[in-house]
């Protein structure tokens, strides 16, 4: 399987417990800390970098949170993808500059966060989203899954983590503004702290979270275009195999962008030769109502998802889903015939898990 490298674990001790040890997740808390670097700039006619941005070094990463903040917009209304498109690209890198969180746009990162880490609920209803010429939200560039399942170890100061940002042009985000908003990100490194060596009482703790044994891996991928109305698609891909799947989100956009529900009954899902269904779009939208349950907030127009984890507390899902680099993920399907603005395009975003060593129990599959 691919493997993100120097990503895993480093330091001693061990990543499961030994009899005797107070658990690392009991022995240590969440620790959150403030980049030096503030990121603030107008939206102008065209895409803004900001590359290559440190992340603060100790603990164990869970992940880079952005705040973001506007000011000073006037005139016109948000875009459909707005406000999370004001990254034209975001991405996670690791220590030897490979990538853990693809550049995709802020878009594609609110799908994974919204359908990947249900629990922490979707970034369009938290308290600080505000949709409009001056926007406001949060989104974090997650690593870790969930219980200290694929944290990394950030221990070492002679080898940083970096996040890039782009910003997207203007017209992007607000169309017929008057005056463009300025955007300010304040970026936080969210971890688990290293816990003491004993308790109070002398007890040992577990000085590595388990989850160090896991490594995640968001990729995407715009396999073919989105074709006329009324024509077959079919979309083949090899970007997004080699690890084992926790889901994929399919994305359909027509020719200006705009998402749209265009894909017809049925959808046929195939891994090599194994036929995986053969669903209507509604037996779709059905799984996820019923997998996400109670987390469901909703779904957007153009979003379809597979989500491939199990969620412990609703006793719902299924396992990862194991793939090499010659796997075939085929799906097949027609464009509905009253499809406008077409060709269109197809996007696949990908959460990915490569095990580096044992995965403790209650950390497999979910």
């Amino acid at each position: 399987m691919a493997s993100l490298g120097a990503a895993a674990s480093s330091g001693s001790g061990s990543a499961t417990a030994s009899s005797g040890q107070r658990p690392f997740w009991m022995a240590s808390n969440w620790y959150a800390e403030k980049m030096p670097t503030v990121i603030s700039g107008q939206l102008g006619t065209s895409a803004t970098q900001f590359l290559n941005n440190s992340v603060n070094p100790g603990q164990f990463l869970r992940g880079v949170r952005l705040i973001v903040r506007s000011s000073g917009g006037a005139g016109g209304t948000a875009t459909a993808d707005a406000p999370f498109n004001v990254f034209n690209s975001a991405e996670l890198d690791n220590v030897d500059g490979s990538q853990i969180l693809y550049p995709m746009t802020g878009y594609a990162h609110f799908l994974a966060q919204k359908y990947y880490r249900p629990w922490l609920g979707s970034p369009d209803q938290a308290y600080d989203y505000a949709n409009g010429v001056n926007p406001s939200f949060t989104l974090f560039l997650q690593n870790e899954v969930r219980h200290t399942l694929a944290v990394l170890s950030n221990t070492d100061s002679r080898s940083q983590y970096k996040y890039s940002l782009t910003y997207a042009p203007a017209a992007s985000v607000i169309t017929s503004g008057t005056t463009a908003p300025t955007v300010t990100t304040t970026a936080y490194m969210d971890a688990w702290a290293q816990p003491d060596a004993t308790d109070l009482q002398g007890t040992a703790n577990q000085p590595l979270p388990p989850g160090l044994n896991v490594q995640n891996l968001r990729r995407h991928d715009l396999p073919v275009q989105l074709n006329s109305a009324g024509s077959d698609n079919v979309v083949i891909t090899r970007a997004i195999t080699g690890n084992e799947l926790r889901g994929v989100i399919m994305v359909l956009r027509d020719s200006t962008g705009a998402r749209q529900d265009y894909a017809t009954d049925p959808i046929r899902w195939t891994v090599d030769n194994r036929n995986m269904g053969a669903l209507s779009p509604d037996e779709l939208f059905n799984w996820m109502s019923n997998f996400y349950g109670p987390l469901y907030s909703g779904r957007p127009a153009g979003v379809y998802v597979y989500p491939r984890f199990y969620l412990p507390g609703n006793l719902v899902g299924q396992g990862w889903l194991p793939t090499t680099n010659a796997t075939k993920l085929q799906w097949e399907f027609n464009t509905i015939s009253t499809g406008a603005n077409l060709p269109g395009t197809i996007e696949l975003i990908s959460d990915e898990m490569t095990p580096v060593g044992d995965i403790p129990p209650e950390l497999d599959m979910i």
